[in-house]
């Protein structure tokens, strides 16, 4: 079995997961071969075992079930994969690290990071949670403001009318002006609101994969 033959296997085994995380899982393990180099593939290969065995593994950590590695260490489950090490190299292998699959650990290490770093790390999300509360704000502020002219717009035109009578001429240059910006007011507010509908769920998401590229590795 090569890397190509491992990749597919992998991926239709992990069919049933939730699209986004059989991409990030897959990605992780082609990162991982990527890493290896193609000259240690076979090495690679070896060291993660079958693709179910690394299958079972994700679903795992990805559903919180147990996971028994020793049901996939059996002489007849290693030969039919022909994935069963030497002495020799299992030796040569032995300080070689294993994917790293456990989320618990990961969380762990990233907030033993930001203990030792927080003021670095306080100072960082101080800065990014203001921008996003500007950006927010900014687009919020166009909605409230296009509202207002349209509010404006509309009691203008009532101004107008309730002039008509006693300043016909008057009347008619302010319920113009009054529909004017009555015209103007809702143009400004349906864009600003479909603009806070496009750019709102799309900081949703660069959050929530900024906070995945921990566990995951490359956001997807």
């Amino acid at each position: 079995m090569n890397r190509m033959e491992f990749m597919v296997e992998l991926e239709r085994l992990l069919a049933d997961m939730p699209e986004e995380e059989r991409q990030a899982a897959v990605q992780y393990y082609a990162d991982y071969f990527a890493d290896a180099g193609e000259a240690n593939e076979a090495d690679v290969i070896r060291e993660l075992g079958s693709p179910e065995k690394a299958a079972e593994s994700i679903k795992a950590d990805y559903y919180g079930t147990e996971f028994n590695e020793a049901d996939y260490e059996h002489k007849d489950y290693m030969e039919k994969y022909r994935q069963k090490s030497s002495a020799g190299s299992a030796s040569g292998e032995a300080g070689k690290s294993r994917p790293w699959t456990s989320n618990t650990l990961k969380l762990i290490l990233i907030i033993a990071i930001a203990v030792v770093l927080w003021p670095v790390t306080l100072g960082i999300a101080l800065a990014v949670f203001g921008i996003a509360a500007a950006v927010v704000c900014f687009f919020a502020v166009l909605v409230i403001a296009s509202v207002a002219i349209l509010i404006a717009g509309g009691v203008t035109i009532v101004v107008g009318l309730a002039v008509a009578i006693a300043v016909p001429p008057a009347a008619l240059v302010t319920a113009g002006i009054g529909l004017l910006m009555f015209v103007l007011g809702l143009i400004a507010t349906v864009g600003t609101v479909k603009l806070c509908i496009i750019v709102y769920p799309a900081m949703l998401r660069g959050f929530v994969n900024l906070c995945r590229r921990p566990f995951y590795g490359k956001a997807v």
